[in-house]
């Protein structure tokens, strides 16, 4: 995965949300425990300023009550883990 593939603009709100932007993403119901997507988006935002992004493990987050919204944070998060193209 490069982050040219990750696409500008996902780079630019892991950018923002590092410089202290509130994440875009729904509160639901059910949804993933806010501090986990928030600690991750933290780790990737640190890594987007590198030339090769080392290996990186799908979270396992915890659904619980007044969550981000699961959907979105998939569809955020799949182009890093969607297998590379031929």
């Amino acid at each position: 995965m490069t982050w040219q593939e990750f696409g500008p603009e996902r780079v630019g709100l892991l950018k923002a949300f590092e410089s202290g932007s509130p994440l875009p993403f729904r509160l639901k119901m059910r949804g993933y425990h806010r501090l986990q997507v928030e600690a991750f988006f933290r780790k990737l935002a640190e890594l987007a300023g590198t030339e090769s992004p080392p290996e990186i493990e799908p979270p396992a987050f915890v659904v619980v009550m007044r969550g981000y919204d699961r959907a979105q944070v998939d569809a955020f998060l799949a182009p890093l883990f969607q297998s590379p193209r031929n």
